[in-house]
């Protein structure tokens, strides 16, 4: 019998050390009294999540470094459910110590950051023809612990794509994966995987699944930097594309002034030609999130995923894509979730 999240149920939280190898629980890490986790799929967040720790230690000891996983083991009227909330590339911060003990914070990276910090090798390129989120994959499978796979179809570069001199091989894999419209997810387990966005709705908020929700939620939309024009040059051919439509409350026309954005590195894909390609990153660039933030309880939801709200009386009304997470997990699991609905200001006539 399953945990219904939308009822009362009892928890306990639990760490285990990860078999590196074998990607498997190890030996557990016994007083973990809370952890707190931020998970975020916005551009200027691109390991997607870290975490904090609090570990009741003895006095002096050194907790190294070490990948760590946290679950969380629900318990309802005789049901019991292991939920694992994340797995963190861990290392002590500090602490305090107090009566024999150390209150120790340990801090967590996400198992993707390796990848951060990894340079892609001069002259590392990806040929045409091949396929962007298999070669992503493989680059960051060659420079992480955890596993990688590839969810879905893939797409196929237009051109052969040569690494930008002194990228890392996270920000070579997500500029590859952000051409074709596709995503990095990190499960509990820590497991990555590369795929396209996804379509269908992980979580429903209708009237029972509204239950999941705490009182009071936010609301935010700005368009203030979105461009009216966007110029890409490669090798010596330029492009560019304007948003000059009077019914855009952006385009140029509106505004009485451009906002643009030059483009030095175009990523084309699927038989694109350069102006085809401004054309799309001007629409791409057009897209406002109106945002909704609101806490919710414990629901198998990640960020990319699609929310669809059915309670247009609070805000949320149709599907909404979630951009971050920030999961507390003590007696019980809280998510304070932000997703978005795409409001499109300007499209190519």
């Amino acid at each position: 019998m399953a945990i219904d999240w939308t009822r009362g149920y009892t928890c306990e939280v639990r760490a285990y050390e990860v078999d590196r190898l074998t990607w498997a629980d190890g030996a557990r890490i016994d007083h973990v009294t809370s952890v707190q986790v931020a998970r975020d799929a916005n551009g200027d967040a691109p390991c997607l999540e870290s975490g904090t720790l609090a570990v009741g230690l003895a006095p002096g000891h050194n907790f190294g470094e070490r990948y760590v996983r946290v679950a969380m083991i629900a318990r309802q009227a005789g049901a019991t459910e292991r939920v694992d909330v994340c797995t963190l590339l861990c290392t002590g911060e500090g602490g305090a110590v107090e009566r024999g003990s150390d209150a120790s914070r340990i801090k967590g990276r996400s198992v993707i950051w390796p990848a951060s910090k990894t340079p892609v090798p001069a002259g590392a390129y990806a040929p045409a023809g091949s396929d962007g989120a298999r070669v992503a994959a493989r680059m960051l499978a060659s420079s992480v612990a955890a596993p990688v796979s590839v969810e879905g179809g893939g797409f196929a570069l237009e051109e052969p794509y040569v690494f930008d001199f002194g990228c890392t091989v996270l920000e070579a894999a997500w500029r590859l994966l952000r051409a074709g419209g596709h995503r990095i997810r990190i499960d509990g387990r820590g497991r990555v995987s590369v795929g396209p966005m996804p379509s269908r709705p992980s979580l429903t908020l209708d009237g029972v699944g509204a239950r999941l929700l705490h009182p009071g939620i936010e609301h935010a939309l700005e368009w203030s930097g979105v461009p009216n024009l966007y110029v890409a040059m490669d090798g010596d051919d330029v492009a560019e594309a304007t948003n000059d439509d009077p019914e855009s409350p952006t385009s140029t026309l509106s505004r009485g002034y451009v906002v643009g954005i030059t483009d030095s590195s175009p990523v084309r894909v699927d038989g694109e030609t350069l102006q085809g390609y401004c054309e799309r990153r001007l629409a791409e660039e057009s897209l406002v999130p109106d945002r909704r933030t609101y806490s919710r309880e414990w629901a198998d939801v990640w960020p990319c995923d699609v929310v669809l709200g059915s309670v247009r009386s609070v805000g949320l009304d149709g599907p909404m894509r979630v951009e971050s997470q920030r999961v507390e997990v003590g007696a019980g699991v809280t998510v304070t979730e932000t997703a978005a609905r795409e409001v499109r200001l300007w499209q190519k006539g």
